[in-house]
């Protein structure tokens, strides 16, 4: 092979064709080539593809992993001496937070040749430009580097704010310094991408429940990315509050990362066949990757019983977790988010408005105001399980609750507004 590379997904990254009698270049996996976006034909036909598609009506387009398109020019070697199967033995044998960074050092210094190369931020805006030959399209980013938005106008439109998620459990702290940072480095005309999940990371229940209040905090946190200023991604089944399905065996695996790593965990760590096979589950992608729940039917709905899904649908769809039981019960989740979505799409101040933070250090309830030249909404989110309030000042005056996931719509008295387990609050400011 040209170097000594590594793929990110383990093994070397060049793999040799023999129809072609050459190797090549694979990031990721052997079955994920690599184009070489420094010829010009190459450049050329995707912008092509790029064109069809928009000519037959998408609305955009998400780059995924947009920072490994291009590799350092001449192909050096990495020359650390370091392998990456002992990176992933180190890291998983860190006991601080300290040896965990350290082992990230050494996975930066291993694969600074073949992520974020400069050149990429030029084929952005040639791609901006393609894009923008037709109205209303959009390109969005599987990244956090702000340096992705470019100007603000001339690069990609959204990039995801990951650094949010990166939590167990969601906080007014947290969300609060998370939005000063995030905003901050952004440019001026630049618009925010907010996320809680996607098919890479586990399930919102899983992830931020504690085990007791997973349905409501799961509500408080919708409330959160449909009420932060900028575009909410929602993962699929979320909507109906599905959850990672921990009951998958060997046998049912299905994404490489599962299999990396199970047999990472008996060659390096010299774990039980059992618990690789349980770090696997948990390491890997599969345990958020399976079908949606439909009804409550064989493979809940989501192919014909005598058809075997490609992962095995999570038991829970015969417990009121599936789209057919939840459409028409006024409670469920899938009722709250089609409340809580219509709730946005008719106040402007959460579409487009700006964001300032109220009440900075209160740390059981998140309160900010989203704001527009012509409307005010107040958000106060409850992330405890007990009850909470929080100081409004001002905006308190001729506030109207829009919203409220308890009955009793927040007790408001003077600028202070008192709130029950998990409320969610919502007001606007009305004249006069």
């Amino acid at each position: 092979p040209p170097n000594d590379w590594f793929s990110t997904f383990g093994g070397p990254a060049w793999t040799f064709d023999p129809q072609t009698g050459e190797y090549y270049y694979h990031f990721f996996f052997v079955q994920q080539p690599d184009l070489n976006w420094r010829n010009p034909e190459v450049k050329q036909a995707m912008f092509d593809v790029v064109r069809y598609w928009l000519k037959l009506g998408v609305d955009g387009f998400r780059l995924d992993a947009v920072g490994t398109i291009f590799e350092r020019e001449g192909w050096p070697d990495h020359a650390t001496g370091d392998h990456l199967d002992a990176i992933y033995r180190d890291a998983r044998l860190a006991k601080t937070k300290a040896e965990q960074r350290k082992a990230n050092r050494r996975w930066l210094r291993m694969f600074r040749h073949q992520v974020d190369m400069p050149e990429v931020h030029d084929l952005m805006r040639d791609l901006r430009k393609v894009v923008n030959e037709f109205p209303d399209k959009v390109l969005i980013g599987e990244t956090e580097d702000v340096r992705f938005y470019g100007n603000g106008e001339d690069e990609l439109h959204l990039n995801f704010n990951f650094p949010l998620m990166r939590t167990d459990r969601l906080t007014p702290r947290w969300v609060r310094k998370n939005q000063k940072e995030r905003l901050s480095q952004m440019p001026a005309s630049a618009w925010p991408c907010n996320t809680l999940n996607n098919h890479d990371a586990g399930r919102m229940m899983s992830q931020f429940g504690d085990g007791k209040h997973d349905q409501q905090i799961a509500r408080v946190n919708l409330a959160l990315l449909l009420t932060l200023k900028g575009t909410p991604f929602l993962y699929n089944g979320e909507e109906i509050g599905m959850v990672n399905h921990l009951g998958l065996k060997l046998e049912d695996f299905r994404d490489p990362l599962s299999f990396n790593a199970y047999r990472l965990e008996i060659e390096l760590l010299g774990s039980s066949p059992q618990e690789a096979e349980q770090y696997a589950l948990q390491y890997g992608r599969d345990k958020c990757r399976t079908p949606v729940q439909w009804a409550n039917q064989p493979n809940a709905g989501f192919c014909p019983a005598e058809v075997k899904p490609w992962l095995p649908v999570h038991p829970n769809y015969a417990e009121g977790v599936n789209v057919q039981d939840q459409r028409d019960e006024p409670g469920s989740m899938l009722s709250y988010y089609r409340q809580l979505l219509r709730l946005r799409k008719n106040l402007p101040a959460l579409i487009e408005g700006e964001y300032q933070p109220l009440d900075e250090n209160n740390r059981d309830v998140f309160t900010f105001l989203r704001w527009t030249e012509s409307q005010t909404c107040v958000v106060a989110l409850n992330m405890k399980a007990h009850r909470s309030k929080t100081v409004l000042g001002d905006w308190a005056k001729n506030l109207r609750c829009v919203f409220s996931t308890h009955r009793n719509e927040g007790q408001l008295q003077g600028e202070v507004l008192f709130l029950q387990p998990f409320e969610v609050w919502i007001g606007v400011v009305v004249s006069g």
